[in-house]
């Protein structure tokens, strides 16, 4: 895939440098492409607004939990180790994570404790980016003039595009351990509320790199 990527911006001491934008976007409010856990090819709507079509070829595609093309489907803890989806820790290895197979190796998807950092570390308000709702994240004290916008992009399900203007739904790069279907995410809601949750791996969402 064609390599490109936005800036990044440091929101915290030490902390890691989140991507202006999701995989797919080259602005901060756009949505860019939607992807199940695991998946590096990604989806965007088609050309009708009533469903899905691959990035890489333009082929037809579903979030359906059960679809072949989900890579991680059907797979417990042990079975996404023993497959090399995850490494000893419980998080996607470079191969299978979205950021790293557009971006290259110098970015990553975040695991789910850089996504509760960015939750406890930073303010947290629901905003507008030239016109687009989303939420808008930033650092404090000495960080306080940097920030991060997340689109209200919301989720593919089905053929279908849910809770665009209202959610910002993004997967992190872990596994949830015992639930061999579910994987962590980072939802932010237009009530100015940012929290992270364990959700079937078969839902379309955003990708925002570190």
């Amino acid at each position: 895939y064609a390599v490109w990527a936005p800036g990044g911006v440091q929101l915290w001491a030490n902390g890691p440098y989140w991507a202006e934008c999701n995989v797919g976007a080259t602005k901060p409010e756009e949505y860019g492409y939607y992807f199940w856990w695991g998946d590096t090819v990604g989806c965007k709507r088609n050309s009708a607004n009533n469903g899905w079509v691959s990035v890489k070829d333009g082929s037809s595609c579903s979030f359906d939990w059960g679809s072949e093309k989900n890579p991680s489907y059907g797979k417990d803890d042990k079975e996404l180790k023993s497959a090399g989806f995850v490494d000893s820790t419980g998080n996607l290895v470079a191969k299978h994570d979205a950021a790293t197979v557009y971006w290259g190796a110098s970015w990553r998807m975040p695991t789910v404790a850089e996504m509760s950092a960015l939750i406890s570390k930073c303010t947290i308000s629901s905003g507008t980016r030239n016109g687009v709702k989303g939420m808008l994240i930033k650092g404090k004290g000495d960080y306080s003039s940097k920030s991060i916008f997340l689109p209200f992009a919301g989720y593919g399900s089905g053929s279908k595009l849910n809770l665009k203007g209202s959610d910002s739904i993004c997967w992190s790069s872990t596994m949830t351990s015992g639930l061999g279907a579910q994987a962590e995410r980072l939802v932010g809601t237009s009530g100015g509320v940012l929290y992270t949750s364990a959700e079937r791996r078969d839902d379309g969402y955003s990708v925002r790199p570190v």
